[in-house]
């Protein structure tokens, strides 16, 4: 599969499944009238997968504005964090939570807080062998920058598809997997201490819920990867985050049908993933946990 139908893919999945799924759309948020099919066997082959996991910048929060959610600073890693970071797993979840907080102070256009945040990840990309993505023109760009939302959060964009493409081309399929965790947790911790108190009808929890599908095809190409010892470490952390995603059921909604095929999901249809707000707490205190041992909170 060449790059641009694999991107295709991505954000066709991308648009229904992660952080943008249901803010555009009408009703409560988590209805679609198309039937869009993951199936298991497209979603793990080793070619594509990467595109199926962690959406890109602009995807992971462009909700946001649609939400009219407030920009908090308590909620970023702190950048003295990156100290702590002396060995190549915790340099790797590191990049992809620290690349997590510069998405995000990107999406609210703080241009100071990204610029800061873009230089803790230039600094984690030299010490994991990434640093030919942050070419001179690239850094130029940012500098360049002042308060335009478009042009901060395409940059961030641009960045990441090519560390994407970077790693996808030498072959490094734990290092992608490493920073694909550190970057989805920081994302979804990120937004569920953003969303407010509980509501069933609150878009964004139900956005957080719908990240089931996600953090299931994260695992999948984790355990492709297992045999790195590193990625087995990381496999057993996130096991308290799996168990409350594994309690959550998927229901039918009046919009129509949904059922799966060969063991895939059908995302849409009329169905969502269904959240209760003791489930919701409890994922939200483990994110937590989880997020700040990986992120050196603990240490």
């Amino acid at each position: 599969m060449n790059l641009k139908s694999a991107l295709s893919k991505f954000f066709i999945i991308a648009g229904l499944v992660f952080f943008i799924y249901g803010c555009k759309g009408g009703g409560n948020g988590s209805e679609n009238n198309s039937d869009t099919i993951i199936d298991s066997n497209d979603v793990i082959t080793e070619e594509n997968l990467t595109f199926y996991l962690i959406p890109s910048p602009k995807d992971m929060f462009a909700f946001t504005n649609d939400e009219k959610l407030s920009f908090s600073p308590q909620v970023l890693n702190a950048p003295g964090n990156a100290d702590k970071y002396i060995d190549t797993k915790s340099r790797e979840l590191g990049f992809g939570i620290y690349s997590a907080d510069l998405a995000y102070t990107a999406a609210f256009s703080k241009t100071a807080e990204a610029a800061n945040y873009l230089k803790i990840v230039r600094d984690l990309s030299d010490k994991i062998g990434i640093s030919t993505v942050f070419d001179e023109s690239l850094v130029n760009r940012f500098d360049n920058i002042q308060e335009n939302k478009d042009s901060l959060m395409k940059v961030t964009n641009d960045t990441y598809y090519d560390i994407v493409r970077f790693l996808e081309d030498n072959e490094r399929k734990s290092t992608l997997a490493l920073i694909s965790t550190g970057g989805w947790l920081e994302s979804l911790y990120i937004v569920s201490n953003i969303v407010g108190q509980y509501s069933p009808e609150n878009k964004t929890i139900q956005l957080v819920a719908d990240q089931k599908l996600i953090f299931e095809n994260l695992m999948l190409y984790l355990n492709q990867n297992k045999n790195d010892d590193n990625i087995k470490s990381v496999i057993a952390e996130l096991q308290p985050i799996k168990a409350i995603y594994d309690q959550l059921k998927e229901e039918k909604t009046e919009s129509g049908n949904s059922k799966p095929k060969n063991k895939g999901y059908i995302v849409g249809g009329g169905s969502k993933i269904v959240i209760s707000k003791e489930q919701f707490e409890k994922l939200k205190e483990t994110i937590g946990t989880v997020r700040n041992k990986l992120a050196g909170n603990n240490v």
